[in-house]
């Protein structure tokens, strides 16, 4: 069990230390979807996904901590500059993921062929269509919605509600294991669209009031 957190946390060390690289190359100066910077979060999402599920021969690692990375980095950004800098970006989150979900693939593919067959005859069963899906999805909408109506932006109450997903599943794996059932990424899928769908609602409910930080 010891070397286990040793390697996992050389691992992290690692991904974190090349993203952060990464990240510095970024420029901040515009919000376009194919910018510099945005493909500078890709990429450090990539690595991180990567590491990640190479070293546990499972995607849900790499996606987890790749797009949880991408949310709290944002909402870091809120703390230290404000709700409404030019620092904070929802595509930079996304961008950020999406680069997670493209590593966890890549790793699962680079890793170890008796690795990856571990993995999933461990991995619980999880279906895209169960109750706990549905809650996850509510629990997203609900926190996007009392975030963005509490500080007037919608890009605010959108990280915080795919933060909370990301996070809250990563403690779970913390307690129980990778390959637990209370672990998903599904789970976070489910709770994040919650939370883009909270945000969108809440720019239509309160449209003088809530705004993107960047428009879409």
């Amino acid at each position: 069990m010891g070397t286990t957190r040793m390697k996992t946390s050389v691992h992290l060390r690692t991904a974190l230390a090349l993203f952060l690289l990464l990240a510095g190359q970024a420029c901040r100066a515009e919000d376009d979807w194919f910018g510099g910077d945005k493909r500078a979060h890709f990429l450090g999402g990539l690595v991180i996904g990567g590491v990640f599920s190479v070293a546990s021969g499972s995607k849900t690692p790499g996606v987890l901590t790749g797009c949880a990375v991408g949310a709290v980095g944002e909402l870091v950004e809120v703390f230290r500059y404000g709700v409404f800098s030019p620092h904070v970006s929802a595509k930079d989150f996304a961008a950020e993921c999406a680069g997670g979900v493209a590593g966890a693939y890549v790793g699962v593919w680079a890793a170890p062929s008796s690795r990856v067959a571990s993995a999933n005859a461990k991995a619980a069963d999880d279906s895209w269509t169960g109750a706990d899906k549905r809650g996850h999805f509510l629990g997203g909408l609900v926190v996007s919605g009392l975030v963005a109506n509490y500080t007037d932006s919608a890009t605010v109450g959108l990280l915080t509600g795919c933060g909370v997903a990301a996070t809250g599943e990563l403690i779970d794996a913390a307690h129980h294991g990778w390959n637990s059932k209370h672990v998903s990424a599904k789970d976070f899928a489910a709770g994040c669209l919650g939370a883009v769908a909270g945000a969108f609602a809440s720019v239509q409910i309160s449209p003088h009031r809530i705004v993107w930080s960047k428009q879409f």
